[in-house]
């Protein structure tokens, strides 16, 4: 027992001492990004749970056990450190692939997030390589709060609509600006009606920046963060920075990822019937309408309408063809990049180079992007300088043109189950009206080819004047050439009696800018931080068209309008504007800990009245870091930042067209065999920019070290908004553009990261980001609605807002169509004249957003993304005649129809009884074709797995990896909706769109 007792005593005496030896250890926390302090970061001794967070300096102390060999240093959303305990220590944390946002890039500067007043969202450019598309701005979908995305097209390269905060405008652009590397840059569709680039098949002039080159995108929202960009930023502002040389040895990257693609019959049910059941439905159709009184009857009947009208014999052994199956196509993509930095302390550098391919489901459709970039950016003492030059061409094969039955989606729906794709004698059968397979040969059908060559280039200078004056000019020119050709071939019955048709169309977008600027920063007693920017820029935008067209060619192997014999049309446009701007933004703050911003920019634009052409913007915002204060001493353990912020300013629309405030005259008009003009449109001198006040607040914390959460409610009023008034036609006008409009968008966005576990082998990550947004029209032009046939435009109401007769389904007797009668009420009728219009939903959403996850385990790591809509409503306007409801052309009839139709008393569903020839006006506009827009896609999985590096160092390899990838695997949709996909235009309607594929890819990383 003594022995015992004495072993006890040693052994709480040596726990004693071991406690009482400890030594102190203090450093700075860093962000690699910018070399800013981080804020929050723990510091944690290595097995045990002895630690600290380090304070708005970044600095941290702790006594920590003489045994103690190592301390672990992390920030929620950067890469933990393991580091050797020494008396002074400066840690550099990285930031891990979900989050670049401890720094935010204004396009006139960069800034500490933890200063900026603003609401804005950074994405990493790791995030936009996971999707595989040309348009990196696909790849934001549900990635950003508040920020929607509208890809309603799967054709390759093609545009995106893209709003901030919802709808601002009803006449003017609605589109956000879009800044690379500091300089804005063009962005509109290119390319005229008749030809390949048209309408939603335009492609993007964002398709042809390679998402490789990209570092980071920073989405500006609020006034603090947009107002700066004045007269341009009312939708917004995209910035995208792009990637830099750093300093070291030459450092190689290539990039190689192959895959197919393919539409997932699981995500639609939009098929049209095959041969047997459309002799059935259209059998029981003709039975219906009294054509015939039984099925042999009708059989008989059905037989002798198709003989008559297409020449086919039903009694023969016809095989049923898929017209739909016919016109997709498994699609391929390759993607290849190489890109080598380096440098030293005076110069460093970045150049890739990559190609893009990618063939579409859609037979004719397809894109080829070759892309390249140089960036360099040197010093010499105070003298700083750099150039940045990227270009590239796409090469674009479109079928889905304007041209109603060329597109080969809206043929598919006016072609029969017995319509033939070849005679046979192997030529295609032309008597199928616009064949599509035949228009879309590769050899001898159309040629719809677009050609888009981008180039920018960047040049800057900056000088120090003194340690805390900096002054930068910064120049930029942006140009873009667009050459697309339009050949219609002996197939196309749209110009074969005039022997073919050929078009060219030639257009030009140049963009010339530059900024100069004058930047103090310097920090006073130790606690008073001072920012301030002084700049002045001047912008021109520039653009041509040249156009022209002949018919007439003499083989279908001459493509060149000179070979055409007879020319058609032929013309050539040009407009240009330019914006001259001062501006200056401030930012303070004590201490770390109270925040004040304001900024004010003056801009003139060409585009405006001559009494209205110069206008002022502003913002104002103040932030404070609640969580600094004394007495929140004791949260540090689990709130380590609470911080509070709000804003308020004014940015303007100049996005109304180049010429609207003038008095023009219109050319091309012959009076008594002389050239002559005609007025077109009267001046208005006091037309002025469209102005949105923005108001925001918000809520940052960081929770546990493992949750960071953004809340912002934001009130958006949209002010002299732009439209056509009526004029007497006195005056020779019908109308005259006035600023007398407005409208409202408020929401409630939110965003959270979290690291739900993490041990020495294993983290998983989770994002999520949601939106509540309101649209609201506040004033018309004139108090009275504006009511169309399936839309409305009403004070009080969305400008998105359906209206339209509601359906109320199918009478159960008699299975005639019914609807809701009158304006409102539950009173119903089989007379769609009696049923009044009503409003029936919205095409926006009432929430949307993404959810994210990552992955890693020991070298294994998986990332899964979602996006998600509710509440919106889509009306297909197509559907009616898809549907083929009633039509004696005996057209295709859907599955949908087949399979849900009323055929006899009793029956419960909403497709009214197959009738040929019906006069139930059951395919009218109605809620019959107004679907739910809600669905939840798993846009991205990406699994992959890194080499140890070990393994690799002996052969020079610094870094690899292999992965497979899976863009829209699968799309949950609401149960009542019919189509390829639910995503569409921001105005909600939809028809005949370019299937969205799923693309499976397989690549590898390779760093040397």
């Amino acid at each position: 027992m003594k022995k015992l007792t004495f072993l006890f005593l040693c052994l709480v005496l040596g726990i004693g001492l071991a406690t009482a030896q400890t030594k102190e250890v203090s450093g700075t926390v860093i962000s690699a990004e910018d070399a800013m302090p981080v804020i929050g970061a723990s510091v944690v001794v290595k097995g045990t749970t002895t630690g600290t967070v380090s304070d708005y300096d970044g600095k941290f102390s702790l006594n920590v056990p003489t045994s103690a060999k190592t301390l672990v240093i992390s920030y929620i959303g950067m890469e933990s450190q393991e580091v050797a305990i020494m008396p002074n220590m400066k840690v550099t944390l990285k930031s891990d692939t979900q989050n670049l946002e401890e720094v935010v890039v204004t396009g006139y500067g960069v800034m500490k997030k933890a200063a900026f007043t603003g609401a804005a969202q950074v994405v990493g450019g790791d995030n936009l390589t996971k999707r595989t598309d040309a348009n990196f701005m696909k790849s934001l979908e549900g990635s950003v709060a508040g920020l929607q995305i509208s890809s309603f097209t799967g054709q390759p390269g093609a545009f995106a609509a893209t709003t901030i905060r919802g709808k601002g405008s009803v006449n003017s652009g609605t589109e956000p600006l879009y800044v690379i590397d500091g300089i804005a840059i063009y962005s509109d569709k290119m390319g005229v009606n008749s030809a390949a680039g048209s309408g939603d098949m335009a492609a993007s002039p964002m398709a042809n920046i390679n998402p490789n080159d990209i570092e980071s995108i920073t989405v500006l929202k609020d006034a603090t963060a947009t107002a700066i960009y004045g007269a341009r930023a009312a939708n917004g502002v995209i910035v995208v920075t792009t990637k830099k040389g750093a300093q070291g040895k030459a450092r190689f990257n290539f990039s190689a990822k192959a895959g197919t693609s393919f539409v997932n019959a699981l995500d639609h049910n939009y098929k049209t019937v095959n041969l047997d059941r459309y002799k059935e439905i259209w059998k029981e159709g003709l039975m219906n309408s009294g054509d015939a009184e039984n099925m042999d009857e009708a059989e008989s009947v059905l037989n002798y309408y198709v003989d008559g009208y297409y020449g086919v014999n039903l009694a023969e052994n016809i095989q049923s063809v898929d017209w739909l199956d016919a016109v997709l196509q498994n699609g391929t993509t390759q993607d290849y990049n190489l890109s080598v930095q380096g440098g030293n302390e005076s110069m460093r550098y970045y150049i890739s180079g990559g190609y893009f391919e990618n063939k579409g489901v859609l037979i004719g459709t397809g894109m080829k992007r070759y892309s390249g970039r140089l960036s360099l950016d040197g010093n010499q003492g105070r003298l700083g300088y750099g150039l940045s030059v990227s270009g590239a061409l796409s090469d674009i094969d479109n079928s889905m043109t304007e041209s109603q039955y060329i597109n080969p989606i809206v043929a598919v729906y006016d072609l029969r189950p017995f319509e033939q794709i070849r005679n046979a004698d192997g030529s295609y059968n032309l008597d199928a009206y616009y064949n599509p397979v035949a228009i879309n040969d590769k050899e001898n059908g159309d040629k719809r080819n677009q050609k888009q060559t981008t180039l920018v280039v960047n040049p800057y200078v900056t000088y120090k004047l003194t340690d805390n004056l900096t002054w930068k000019t910064n120049a930029g020119l942006s140009l873009i050439d667009l050459n697309e050709f339009f050949y219609s071939s002996k197939y196309n019955p749209q110009y074969s009696d005039s022997g073919m048709m050929g078009e060219k169309n030639l257009e030009r977008a140049t963009t010339y800018s530059i900024t100069n600027t004058l930047n103090f920063v310097n920090t006073f007693n130790e606690v008073h931080n001072v920012n301030v920017l002084l700049g002045q820029e001047a912008q021109k935008v520039a653009f041509n068209r040249v156009y022209a067209a002949a018919s007439g060619y003499p083989s279908d192997a001459v493509f060149e309008l000179d070979n055409a014999s007879t020319p058609v049309s032929a013309g050539s446009m040009k407009k240009a504007s330019t914006l001259s701007s001062f501006f200056m933004n401030a930012e303070y703050n004590y201490n770390n800990k109270y925040y004040g911003s304001a900024s004010l920019r003056y801009d003139g634009s060409s585009r405006f009245g001559a009494n209205n052409q110069w206008a002022p913007f502003w913002s104002l915002g103040a932030k404070y870091r609640i969580s600094e204060e004394d007495f929140m001493e004791n949260t540090k353990g689990w709130l380590s930042d609470l911080t509070i912020r709000g804003s308020y300013g004014t940015v303007g629309n100049q996005d109304i067209g180049y010429y609207a405030a003038m008095g023009l005259y219109s050319y091309g008009y012959s009076y008594n065999s002389k050239p002559g003009a005609v007025p077109s449109q009267i001046a208005n001198p006091d037309l002025k920019w469209e102005t949105v006040a923005k108001a925001d607040i918000g809520l940052n914390a960081v929770l546990f070290n493992r949750f960071t959460v953004e809340l912002d409610y934001y009130n958006q009023r949209t002010k002299d908004m732009i439209f056509d008034v009526p004029l007497s036609f006195t005056t020779g006008f019908s109308s005259v553009m006035k600023n007398v409009g407005e409208m409202e968008n408020q929401g409630f966005e939110f965003l959270v990261n979290t690291n739900v576990m993490k041990t020495d082998e294993f983290r998983w990550d989770v994002n999520l980001t949601g939106t509540l947004n309101r649209n609201k029209i506040v004033k018309l032009a004139t108090d009275k609605p504006i009511e169309n046939t399936t839309t409305i435009r009403k004070v009080g109401e969305a400008y998105n807002t359906f209206y339209m007769a509601e359906y109320a389904g199918v009478d159960p007797e008699t299975g005639s169509p019914l609807w809701y009668k009158g304006k409102e009420g539950k009173e119903t009728t089989s007379n769609i004249n009696e049923a009044g219009q009503r409003i029936v939903g919205s095409a926006d959403p009432k929430f949307y957003g993404g959810v994210g996850m990552n992955f890693k385990y020991k070298n294994f790591d998986l990332s899964l993304d979602a996006s998600y809509t509710l509440g919106n409503k889509v009306y297909n306007s197509g559907f009616a005649y898809d549907m083929q409801v009633g039509h004696y052309f005996l057209g295709p009839v859907s599955n949908y129809v087949y399979e849900n139709r009323w055929q006899k008393p009793g029956d419960i569903t909403n497709v009214p009884k197959f009738e040929a020839g019906s006069s139930s006006n059951a395919e009218a506009h109605s809620t019959r074709f107004l679907m739910s827009g809600s669905y939840l896609r798993m846009k991205s999985i990406v699994f992959g797995y890194t080499l140890p590096t070990k393994l690799l160092a002996q052969a020079g390899i610094s870094n690899l990896r292999v992965y497979a990838s899976a863009d829209n695997l699968f799309t949950i949709t609401s149960s009542d909706y019919i189509g390829f996909d639910p995503q569409t235009r921001p105005t909600g309607f939809q028809s005949w769109s370019y299937p969205v594929p799923t693309n499976i890819m397989f690549g590898i990383n390779l760093g040397f």
